[in-house]
């Protein structure tokens, strides 16, 4: 295992100093916020006290007007509205959202997820072609479609208009729909481009609503709040990894609070088999690696429909057992995921090109639906970007992810003559190409790789925002980082640095954790670090360790303490 290199995070002392000063926050939380370059009095109060009232108006987002006049007429008409989803948690509560606004707004609403294994991601000409004949008039796509321009055509021949609504990155054209509304277009006003899909229908669903309002369509006792919708936002902006600031950072905190006891019987039976307790605050990283993974294992393995279903139900019972079967689906999911993982390895560790910067990866038996969270698993265990490909019938069918500094997308866009199709983020994306140019692409991604990528690139990080003493660790600390919440991207979880302190005590428990009992002086420390026990022959006498706050309940009792993350030995 490579050392991880431990980064210092400069701050501006007398800025924190005086940000302290003007706010009456201890100093310790503005040296954090000021890391984050929330540096003024009204910075402070916006990250600190996220407000829907803050948030910008929706139409902002270019081609919402349209949207809504689209929207407006097919209400009138009583057309049917066709609301076209990705399969995975974004693309899921996106759809669900839009579908019950539309509905309790009195229109005829259906819904249609794709097949990940059979249709693969975004429009298909087939699924269109299909809706059409089913009488659909009026297609919304939410979390895809911003790169389907030939079947967004073959729905024009059909009749059929398309409204887009989508955050991933457009090419050089958009399709030829009604309305494309996509905060990273050039010509967007709206003042943050990185929104989630569901972020996007969050906004879609609020224009309409406002400009029905306005015109007196509807009284405004007979429209939906929008309000309960921010647990579906909030659950698909999180999961969807969307930078944790501004605008997404008011969904999600807001949003988060629905979740506690969610209005929603489907999301409440999520959370129950998920073990999180009823009115238990829900937090980011219960929605990364609990509620999420759930909601997307029917749509990795097979169809993704259960999870819309287990969103959209209104049965008790039902959501219970929809709930169950996902529970099902995640479990077999977690085998096959550490299967792609193990023979990932040993492709590495076998290959003689085992140094290159880039892997590109490919097995005939992985399973297309999960070899996405297993390259992401390569990612963090060689800290080198990877792309995992199924090889399925003369095609290669995968997931890649990147590291920081380096744009996935943009590798993939510069590779895209060698493939079927492509799409994604910088960090994130999914391809598809014929099994012939695998090694091609291979040594495309490579040169690419190597042009762009230093050595230090390529050496893992870990970025320390504090030095404290063990004396300072108390309750008052822990709350302090907790005011920082919901963490992500653009707002990582602040981790904290102790160094000389003595081992009193180190044993291994459950299958690779470290348990510590450390000493500074007079006060001592007693802490886990999961994952860790590895570590343990390298262990000296005295160590640094660093640090981030661990938040259990149990019993309906919760307790927070420190979980160490990474541990050095003193020299």
């Amino acid at each position: 295992m490579t050392e991880v290199e431990w980064i210092y995070k400069g701050v501006d002392a007398t800025r924190a100093s005086a940000l302290a000063r003007e706010t009456g926050l201890p100093p310790f939380l503005t040296s954090l916020l000021v890391i984050r370059n929330v540096d003024t009095p009204e910075k402070v109060h916006a990250f600190l006290n996220p407000s829907v009232k803050d948030l910008p108006s929706p139409h902002l987002l270019p081609d919402v007007d349209k949207a809504v006049e689209r929207l407006i007429t097919a209400l009138a008409e009583n057309e049917l509205i066709t609301i076209y989803g990705d399969y995975d948690a974004d693309g899921l509560t996106a759809t669900a959202l839009l579908a019950d606004f539309l509905e309790r707004l009195g229109a005829r609403v259906g819904t249609y997820i794709p097949h990940r294994l059979k249709e693969g991601y975004g429009l298909n000409v087939s699924a269109v072609e299909s809706l059409a004949r089913a009488g659909t008039t009026l297609l919304i796509t939410v979390d895809c479609g911003i790169s389907n321009h030939e079947e967004t055509a073959r729905a024009a021949q059909l009749g059929m208009d398309v409204i887009i609504t989508d955050h991933h990155k457009p090419l050089e054209t958009l399709p030829g729909a009604v309305a494309v509304i996509n905060p990273k277009r050039s010509d967007s006003r709206f003042p943050q481009d990185d929104l989630a899909g569901v972020g996007v229908a969050f906004f879609l669903a609020g224009g309409l609503r406002k400009t029905m309002r306005e015109r007196g369509l509807r009284l405004e006792d007979e429209q939906p709040e929008l309000a309960p919708y921010l647990g579906l936002t909030a659950l698909g902006t999180v999961a969807d990894l969307v930078p944790m600031r501004e605008i997404n950072r008011i969904l999600a905190c807001e949003g988060l609070k629905y979740l506690a006891d969610p209005p929603w019987p489907g999301l409440a039976s999520l959370k129950e088999v998920s073990n999180l307790e009823p009115g238990k605050t829900v937090t980011a990283e219960d929605v990364g690696f609990r509620l999420a993974p759930r909601l997307n294992a029917a749509g990795r393995l097979d169809s993704a429909q259960k999870g819309l279903d287990l969103l959209m139900i209104r049965d008790p019972d039902q959501a219970r057992r929809l709930a169950g079967e996902l529970e099902e689906f995640n479990r077999a999911r977690k085998r096959i995921q550490e299967k792609i993982f193990r023979q990932a390895c040993a492709l590495v560790e076998e290959s003689p090109e085992n140094g290159c910067k880039f892997f590109v990866l490919s097995h005939e038996d992985w399973h297309r639906g999960v070899v996405g969270i297993a390259a992401s698993k390569i990612v963090e265990t060689y800290h080198r970007p990877a792309v995992l490909l199924a090889l399925e019938e003369g095609r290669a069918v995968g997931s890649g992810r990147s590291i920081p500094g380096f744009s996935l997308f943009n590798a993939l866009n510069t590779c895209r003559d060698m493939l079927d199709s492509f799409g994604g983020h910088d960090h994130a994306a999914g391809l598809a190409l014929p099994i012939e140019n695998v090694p091609d692409l291979a040594e495309a991604l490579e040169r690419i790789a190597d042009r762009d990528l230093s050595e230090r690139d390529l050496r893992p990080t870990l970025t320390i925002e504090a030095r404290v003493t063990l004396d300072e660790l108390n309750q008052d600390l822990i709350n302090q980082v907790y005011r920082l919440e919901p963490f992500g991207i653009g707002n990582p979880e602040p981790v904290l640095a102790v160094h000389g302190l003595k081992v009193l005590g180190v044993s291994t428990v459950g299958r690779n954790h470290l348990k510590l009992r450390l000493q500074s002086g007079s006060e001592m420390l007693e802490t886990i670090g999961f994952g860790l026990a590895n570590r343990l022959p390298d262990l000296g006498p005295r160590v640094s360790v660093a640090l981030k706050p661990l938040t259990s309940t149990f019993q309906g009792r919760t307790t927070r303490q420190w979980q160490v993350i990474d541990i050095k030995k003193d020299s």
